[in-house]
């Protein structure tokens, strides 16, 4: 079977039976459509070799960041992980008599991930600040980090929300996360007056919960579709409000999924319970966060033991 030809099977296999997320799907497409770049066009699965690969390393290896500098190990692993994933599904699949073994592929060891997210005196500033040049997108803003913080989201089931989603009087409400599973949402008392003051500054009745400022034409056709808060903006301004904060480090949406999980672990909260709130399908996923949990032990430890 041609690569091309196992290609469009095996993106359909990602949508249909692993209903990957859309986010997964653009990333495997760039990966696997690029490493066809390096074979010919006839390249079958068979044919294959460990040369491919590697030609495709001296690619993505030779690539450089926005800075002009390297690529970090994980955004290569990001080109190099779907192509051990499409050779595994090639060989269970029994799409050729033999196929490259996918361990050939190596992926880059990579730094453990910061996951301490904002201390406590940081969380505050950051949560209170106000540009107080418009109300309405001051509003929506502090609408934005207090659902980040007290729910955990992902910024992608963020910008996914619609009015009809979220359910405020009950404060809670239903996200599809990755793997397309289904989890509830919890929204604390605080978080859910921020959220009304938010919607009641605003004048429309588009479905998208966080919406931009620019009015546009075609607004009223699309349900205010075209108005929907990309995750783009959403990023930009998270980053620009821990840097008028005088946040030193990089703030993020997801640092404040790491603030979220760590506060709960933190306050006694256990780790199973923790684990269906982040919406991690394994245990080993949630257990990143334990060891900046128990860092606190140490403080506790030498407050009391002299």
């Amino acid at each position: 079977m041609l690569y091309t030809e196992a290609l469009v099977r095996y993106f359909r296999h990602l949508k249909g039976v692993k209903n990957a997320s859309s986010y997964t799907i653009r990333n495997y497409e760039k990966s696997l459509y690029a490493f066809a770049e390096v074979l010919t066009p006839d390249k079958k699965i068979k044919d294959i070799t460990i040369d491919d690969i590697e030609a495709f390393q001296d690619i993505i290896f030779a690539k450089t960041n926005r800075k002009g500098e390297p690529l970090s190990a994980k955004t290569k692993n990001i080109y190099l992980i779907p192509i051990r994933s499409f050779l595994k599904y090639c060989i269970k699949r029994e799409l050729s008599d033999t196929v490259l073994n996918p361990e050939k592929v190596e992926i880059l060891k990579t730094k453990p991930s910061d996951v301490s997210g904002l201390k406590e005196e940081e969380l505050t500033l950051f949560r209170n600040y106000k540009k107080g040049k418009n109300p309405l997108v001051d509003a929506r803003d502090q609408a934005i980090i207090e659902m980040l913080f007290s729910t955990g989201l992902r910024i992608s089931e963020l910008v996914a929300l619609n009015r009809e989603n979220v359910n405020l009087e009950r404060k809670e409400f239903s996200v599809m996360g990755k793997g397309r599973k289904v989890r509830t949402v919890y929204l604390t008392d605080h978080c859910v007056k921020v959220l009304k003051d938010y919607l009641a500054l605003r004048n429309d009745n588009f479905q998208p919960f966080f919406i931009n400022a620019r009015s546009r034409k075609d607004e009223f056709e699309d349900q205010g579709e075209s108005r929907r808060l990309s995750r783009t903006a959403i990023e930009i301004m998270v980053s620009n409000r821990g840097k008028f904060c005088g946040i030193t480090k990089p703030v993020t949406p997801h640092k404040l999924r790491h603030t979220f999980a760590t506060t709960l672990l933190r306050n006694g909260a256990d780790i199973r319970s923790v684990q269906e709130m982040l919406g991690h399908s394994h245990i080993s996923t949630t257990q990143i966060y334990t060891h900046v949990a128990n860092s606190d032990l140490r403080k506790v430890h030498e407050k009391f033991l002299k």
